[in-house]
């Protein structure tokens, strides 16, 4: 029990509980004003309590506000009644060292009433002997009165020693249960360095028994393999930060969570098999007064947090070297490509070759919706909200192992060059899930080059290969203009009107199928650039059929028309429309021509139409004879004609090539003796709405 000795102290009470009231009673009597005791204020979270209303009563200063204390001048002791774990735990961290600190529970209390109450009745007794008020015959009885408060105060400290005793035996057999019966392996020394606790998660931890080490102080020696402090040894010794990185080096540092501890991670070699990686904490064991008288120390095997960090950071250097290869990888890929966001339909990511190609930094293209950036570059293509729709219902269907066909487009670069590419998806899935979408380029510029010395090699090897045929048929025109110069000749010498007609006649139609055979043989060997130009398609429909109307009405042939009234201004290459159109609806008149059953109402029926995608299909319909099987076969074929000695081979040969140099394409239906059905779709480019 500590000394109770207030002489010349200015203290501050805290707490203001029953006893409170007793001793500031005392304190604050007369009778003890020999002790020159200055009570400078009295705390308590309550104003309620029998102390603050006491004080109150007698002009005492009170307050509420703890931290108000620290500022008394001068305050030699602060006095704390009753006070629970947190407050004094509060108390002790904020109080400023030069103030002591004297707390008190019920026992002590007790023991502080009856101390001050000897002191009290001492110094009258005194008094009195001093002033001759006392009778001798009565300092018998007063003697017997202090002597009895001396063994009432005697019998009241043996009970509160035999009481804490009691308490602390039962303490430290329940704080022996709780450290033993922990999963955490703990163990504690007390102010001497001898351990007095090793739980069995220590045994567990260490393979050392508690009995080998519970009272020596070789607590180290599971850990080392010569004597060396222990982060316990470390607080009892208070040793300073220099002292602790003498022997921890860098490893140790300061608990963040509990005040004046210590905590570090090393690897002890020496723990198992294979060794193991401890984290280990420290803080002190403290009395009332606040002095050390011992230490706590828990461990933590942390041996698998350290290999998954390994193998984390493992992971992550892959990951990196694999980022970084992807990045090479990406940026070093000889196509552009784009990396377009599932959910926004966004770029996320270019690589470097779509700059190099086509111009455009990753700032101006990075962020911007991609059908946005293809409806600016695209020359011969638009998407429209629909189509984007559609490519967003088939990005969800698509699996990921799959990539959309190759389409060919030409694409305008930023300073207006134009490159013919072609262009396919892979869409990108994270766990089944859509993530998005990649779009590969490629240039194909040197390929339609090669292409096109292909074919125009082909066709000149062609022309090349069928001179005979050629001669053959030239042979039979010169047959026919001789014939009709003989014929003319004749008319002439004989002055024969007739006869010089249909000898003119017959040369004006050799004239004609020269014409045409040259005409035609220079299309198709020479290489030729469509020119586009605003024009309206359904017009050039239009003039077609005037020019072949009066001569198919002869033929008895009837030309119907099905023209698309949303079709308007476009920009095309008109020629390709109409020389392409003229030569199937002569075909398609020869068709005619040669059925046989004369009951056939002679129909050739033309059509436009305006497709989604942004081109417009020509088909011309017949029902003439139809094509057979090797007909179909031959169709494109260089100078093959299903007309015999009458055709040249080279209409369809030239339809096909105006055709395809419009980047379109011709298809054909046919049936043996019922009709024939071609089909031309071509694209267009949308006309300047500013034009006049």
């Amino acid at each position: 029990m500590e000394e109770f000795n207030f002489k010349d102290l200015n203290i501050a009470v805290i707490g203001g509980k029953a006893p409170c009231k007793d001793i500031l009673e005392l304190l604050i009597d007369d009778g003890l004003k020999d002790l020159n005791c200055r009570v400078l204020s009295i705390a308590d979270a309550s104003s309620e309590s029998q102390g603050i209303r006491f004080a109150c009563e007698n002009n005492l200063p009170t307050t509420n506000n703890f931290k108000e204390l620290f500022t008394l001048k001068p305050l030699d002791l602060i006095l704390l009644i009753h006070p629970d774990p947190s407050l004094r735990y509060w108390i002790d961290t904020h109080c400023p060292k030069e103030i002591r600190v004297m707390s008190i529970d019920r026992h002590g209390a007790s023991a502080l009433i009856l101390s001050l109450s000897i002191q009290k009745e001492r110094s009258r007794i005194m008094q009195q002997i001093r002033s001759g008020e006392i009778d001798p015959t009565r300092l018998e009885d007063t003697i017997d009165t202090l002597c009895s408060r001396f063994q009432e105060m005697s019998r009241a400290q043996s009970a509160y020693f035999k009481a804490e005793s009691r308490n602390l035996l039962l303490m430290e057999e329940e704080l022996g249960q709780i450290i033993h019966g922990s999963m955490i392996p703990t163990f504690i020394i007390n102010n001497n360095h001898v351990v007095t606790h090793w739980n069995r998660a220590c045994e567990d931890l260490t393979g050392f028994k508690s009995h080998q080490l519970i009272g020596t102080d070789r607590q180290w020696s599971p850990f080392r393999k010569s004597q060396r402090p222990t982060m316990a040894d470390v607080i009892v010794n208070g040793m300073d930060e220099s002292q602790i990185t003498e022997y921890y080096g860098d490893k140790w540092k300061k608990s963040t969570l509990i005040p004046e501890a210590y905590e570090a991670e090393e690897f002890f070699p020496h723990l198992g098999e294979n060794g193991k990686w401890i984290f280990f904490t420290a803080a002190p064991i403290k009395s009332e007064d606040g002095k050390i008288i011992g230490a706590i120390e828990t461990l933590r095997d942390s041996t698998q947090e350290k290999k998954a960090q390994a193998e984390l950071d493992s992971q992550y250097r892959t990951i990196a070297f694999m980022h970084d290869q992807y990045r090479i990888l990406f940026n070093n890929n000889p196509n552009p490509i784009f990396m377009v966001d599932s959910r926004t339909l966004e770029i996320i990511n270019i690589n470097k070759r779509v700059e190099d190609e086509y111009g455009y930094q990753p700032k101006e293209l990075i962020g911007t919706p991609f059908f946005d950036v293809m409806n600016r570059m695209a020359v011969d293509l638009s998407y429209t909200p629909e189509m984007i729709k559609l490519f967003q219902q088939q990005a969800s269907q698509n699996r990921a192992d799959r990539m959309t066909p190759w389409k060919e487009i030409t694409l305008k670069k930023k300073d207006g060059g134009h490159v013919p590419v072609r262009y396919s998806t892979s869409f990108l899935h994270k766990k089944g899930t859509l993530v998005g979408s990649a779009f590969f380029f490629h240039n194909l510029t040197e390929i339609k080059k090669l292409e096109k010395e292909l074919v125009q090699s082909e066709r000149l090897a062609a022309i090349g290969q069928t001179i005979s045929g050629l001669a053959h048929y030239i042979k039979n025109i010169l047959l026919g203009l001789k014939g009709g110069s003989y014929v003319m000749d004749i008319g002439i010498k004989n002055e024969n009107t007739e006869k010089i007609k249909a000898g003119w006649q017959t040369i004006k139609n050799n004239i004609d199928r020269t014409s045409e055979l040259v005409q035609n043989l220079l299309t198709y060997s020479k290489e030729r650039k469509p020119e586009f130009t605003e024009c309206l398609p359904n017009d050039i429909v239009e003039d077609v059929i005037k020019l072949v109307d009066s001569h198919a009405a002869s033929q008895n042939i009837g030309v119907m028309k099905a023209l698309d009234p949303d079709l308007g201004n476009v920009r095309m290459d008109p020629q390709t429309i109409h020389r392409s159109l003229l030569n199937l609806v002569t075909n398609a008149m020869d068709a005619c021509r040669n059925v046989e059953d004369d009951a056939r109402d002679l129909q050739i029926h033309l059509s436009t139409t305006l497709n989604p995608d942004q081109t417009i299909s020509f088909r011309v319909r017949d029902n003439g004879t139809g094509m057979s099987q090797k007909d179909r076969d031959n169709l494109f074929a260089p100078f093959y004609s299903a007309k015999g000695q009458k055709g040249t081979g080279l209409g369809l040969m030239v339809t096909a090539k105006l055709v395809e140099e419009h980047r379109g394409r011709i298809q054909v239906d046919s049936t043996f003796g019922e009709g024939t059905c071609f089909t031309i779709t071509l694209p267009f480019q949308p006309a300047d709405p500013d034009a006049s």
